[in-house]
Order: structure tokens, then C-alpha cells, then sequence
């Protein structure tokens, strides 16, 4: 691998997942504050949305009345923060792991 391969999957698998979830956490942490305190929970689903958006419409509201359809939007989001949040968590110990191997990569 050259130098510049190097740096293109250090950016990609690691700079930018990182980066991402820091504008999320950033941005979600000061949404879900409940007396003062984050609540953990519902800004890691929140942050997980973008990362679970392929999986979010599995169900598809077809045959509901509008209470039924949004119900089922409803757990669809629920079920692709669920997911992406765990893919979120995925991501950054790939990142973790891409420190590293990029430092022993460039010093070979």
C-alpha cells in the first residue's frame, strides 16, 4: 500500500466516524437533558439514527389507518436508532483499531 492509500482508509475508516459521532453526540447531548442530567440513553439512539437508516423501514406501513401508520414509523426509527447505535459503536472501535495500524503502516 502507498502512503496516500494509507491516508485515504485512515480518513475513511476513522476520521470520519469519529467525527460524525462527535457532532451528533454534541448536538443530541444538549437535546436530552432531563434535570440537568444527559440522558445516555435517548442521545445514543438518537446518534445511531444516521447509521441505522438502511435498516429503518423494514416495516412497512401498508393498510393502517394514520394511528397504525404512525405507530409504525414510530418503531421503525425506534428499531434504526437501536440498531445504528450499536453500528455507531462498531464504527468507533474499528477507529480504534485504524490508529494504530496506520502509525505501524506509515513507519514501514
Amino acid at each position: 500500500m502507498t502512503k496516500s492509500d494509507v491516508m485515504k482508509e485512515f480518513l475513511k475508516k476513522t476520521v470520519i466516524p469519529v467525527v460524525v459521532a462527535l457532532f451528533l453526540f454534541s448536538m443530541f447531548s444538549r437535546i436530552f437533558i432531563e434535570n440537568g442530567v444527559p440522558d445516555y440513553f435517548l442521545i445514543w439512539l438518537a446518534c445511531g439514527v444516521p447509521f441505522g437508516i438502511g435498516k429503518m423501514f423494514t416495516l412497512i406501513p401498508i393498510g393502517f389507518g394514520i394511528s397504525g401508520t404512525v405507530g409504525v414509523v414510530a418503531l421503525n426509527l425506534v428499531l434504526g436508532g437501536l440498531i445504528g447505535g450499536v453500528i455507531l459503536i462498531w464504527k468507533l472501535a474499528v477507529a480504534l483499531w485504524y490508529l494504530p495500524l496506520t502509525i505501524y503502516r506509515l513507519a514501514i
